[in-house]
C-alpha cells in the first residue's frame, strides 16, 4: 500500500488544469488538442521501475474495438488515464494474429510502428530466430471465430495457444511473464492444467477481466482482514460472455476478507423464477442485491421483477461459510456493474464504472497493471484469483444447464491476497484523458469505430 500511496501523491503533485483538460507537466498539445510529448517520469512512476521491455503481442483477432485492440493500441500509442497520457514502457515487438479479415486493423497499426507480424505464435516469440527472443508475452484470447459446446460456452482455443508458448520456453529453457485475458480457459481442467504448467516451467503469469482495474463509485476496498458474511456481484449479459467478468468483481473483494481465500465447497446456479423464490426465502439477500443495484446510476426505473425476463444467479458457497452470489439482470442493470457485500460494519455496497468508446480507458487501467507485471516481473493480482474464478464460471455454466448443485472439492484453492499493488484509478468515474481525445496521434482515424466516428 505504501508505494500506490507515493504513486498517488506523485500523480496528484504532478497534476494541473490546462484548456479544460486534466495534464501532466511535460505535454505538450497541438494545435487540435493531441499530445505532442508525455512525461516519462510519470511513465516510469507507472510502470515501477525504468526499463523499456521486448514483448511478444498475440491474438485470435484484432479489428476496432477487440480486447486486443483495446489493450494492444494503447501500448503502440500511449495510455490514457484520468491523469493524462501515459508513454508506455514496453514495446511491442511482434504480433501473431490468427485472424485477420477485410476489418482487421491490427497488421496496419504493427506495420505504422515497424513491428513485424509473423505466421506463427513460435516465430512471433522467437522474432523468427530458434529461440525465446522477448522479455514478456501478451496473449489476448478474446474475440474471434469459434464454435459453441453444448452448454453454450464459445471454444477459445486458449490452453492450446498458451501451451504453444509454453513449449517456446521449454525449449529454450527460459521462461518470461505472461498476461492472458480474462479466464484461463472455458474449460476447469484446462485451466488447471495452464495454472500447473506454468508452475512447473516457473512462469510468472497475471491473468483476468479489466472489472477489477476499473472505477468504483464509491471507492470501497475491503481492508484486509475485513470480516465478510455475503457478498453480491452484479452484471447482465449472458453467464458465457459477461459472467466472468461479474465473478472476478466478487473475487477481487471477497479475497480480501479475514482468513484470505479459502476456496470453493459448492455452486448452484438458478435461473427465471428460481432466482426471486431465492430471494424470497433468504437464500440470496434481498436486501444486498437492492444495495449493489442502488449504486447504479444508469439502472433502469421500475419493479426489478416486472423488467427482468430472464435472471440468473450463480451461488458460490466457500469452505470458509462466506456466501457469494453472482447475479445477472439484464434489462435492468443494463451495462452496469454493481458489489455489495454484508460486513462487521454493516452493509457496504459501490457500481464498478466502465469508460465508453471508442477510449475504453478502463482497460487502460488494465494495461498499466500489465505493464508494471512485465516491467517489475511482480504480477499485481494473484494468478489464483483468476484459477478459481476461472473453475466457478465453468462450474456455475454446469450448473445452470444440469439444475443441480455442483460440489466442487477441486476448487480448494486457498490463497492471500497479500502483498499485491494493483494500480486503480483513485476518481469514482471517467475524468480527464480517460475521456479525452482518441486517438492521441495523427493519421490513425481508422481504429475509432464507425459508430463513434461522427460524435464530438
Amino acid at each position: 500500500m505504501e508505494n500506490i500511496n507515493k504513486r498517488r501523491d506523485f500523480i496528484k503533485k504532478s497534476t494541473l488544469a490546462a484548456a479544460g483538460m486534466s495534464l501532466v507537466p511535460g505535454f505538450v498539445l497541438g494545435k487540435d488538442g493531441s499530445i505532442g510529448s508525455i512525461t516519462e517520469e510519470l511513465s516510469r512512476a507507472l510502470a515501477g521501475q525504468d526499463g523499456i521491455k521486448k514483448v511478444a503481442f498475440i491474438t485470435h483477432i484484432y479489428r476496432n474495438s477487440a480486447h486486443a485492440d483495446v489493450i494492444g493500441s494503447k501500448l503502440f500509442l500511449g495510455i490514457p488515464t484520468d491523469e493524462g497520457m501515459v508513454a508506455p514502457q514496453i514495446k511491442i515487438a511482434s504480433v501473431y494474429i490468427e485472424q485477420v479479415g477485410a476489418n482487421d486493423t491490427g497488421i496496419r497499426i504493427a506495420r505504422m510502428n515497424n513491428t513485424p507480424v509473423y505466421p506463427s505464435v513460435e516465430e512471433a516469440l522467437t522474432l523468427g530466430g530458434d529461440k525465446l527472443a522477448v522479455d514478456a508475452v501478451i496473449y489476448v484470447g478474446e474475440h474471434g471465430e469459434y464454435p459453441y459446446n453444448r452448454l453454450g460456452m464459445k471454444l477459445y482455443p486458449r490452453m492450446n495457444y498458451l501451451e504453444r508458448i509454453f513449449r517456446v520456453f521449454d525449449a529454450s529453457n527460459r521462461s518470461v511473464p505472461v498476461f492472458t485475458d480474462k479466464a484461463l480457459s472455458y474449460s476447469w481442467i484446462d485451466s488447471r492444467w495452464i495454472y500447473e504448467r506454468a508452475q512447473e516451467l516457473n512462469v510468472p503469469m497475471l491473468a483476468g477481466s479489466s472489472l477489477p482495474y476499473c472505477w468504483r463509485d464509491k471507492d470501497l476496498i475491503h481492508p484486509l482482514g475485513t470480516k465478510i458474511t455475503e457478498a453480491v456481484a452484479i452484471g447482465y449479459a449472458t453467464p458465457d460472455a459477461y459472467g466472468f467478468h461479474v465473478t472476478e468483481i466478487l473475487q477481487c473483494m471477497v479475497e480480501r476478507r479475514a482468513g484470505g481465500e479459502t476456496g470453493v465447497k459448492s455452486v448452484e446456479g438458478l435461473k427465471g423464477d428460481d432466482v426471486w423464490k431465492a430471494m424470497d426465502s433468504g437464500k440470496i439477500s434481498q436486501k444486498l442485491v437492492d444495495a449493489a443495484c442502488d449504486t447504479v446510476k444508469a439502472k433502469a426505473t421500475g419493479n426489478m421483477r416486472e423488467l427482468v425476463k430472464s435472471p440468473y444467479a450463480i451461488i458460490v458457497n466457500y469452505n470458509d461459510g462466506t456466501k457469494g452470489v453472482i447475479m445477472g439482470l439484464d434489462q435492468y442493470i443494463n451495462s452496469g456493474w454493481a458489489y455489495s457485500a454484508k460486513t462487521s460494519q454493516g452493509i457496504v455496497a459501490t457500481e464498478f464504472v466502465l469508460s465508453g468508446g471508442p477510449i475504453y480507458a478502463h482497460f487502460s487501467y488494465l494495461t498499466l497493471n500489465i505493464q508494471k507485471f512485465i516491467v517489475t516481473g511482480k504480477p499485481t493480482a494473484p494468478i489464483e484469483r483468476n484459477l478459481l474464478t476461472s473453475g466457478i464460471i465453468d462450474m456455475g455454466i454446469r450448473s445452470l444447464n444440469e439444475g443441480k448443485v455442483k460440489q466442487t472439492p477441486f476448487l480448494n484453492i486457498k490463497y492471500s491476497a497479500a502483498g499485491y499493488e494493483p494500480i486503480r484509478p483513485t476518481a469514482p468515474r471517467p475524468t480527464g484523458q480517460s475521456i479525452g481525445q482518441w486517438p492521441p496521434k495523427e493519421g490513425y482515424d481508422f481504429i475509432i469505430p464507425d459508430a463513434f466516428k461522427n460524435k464530438k
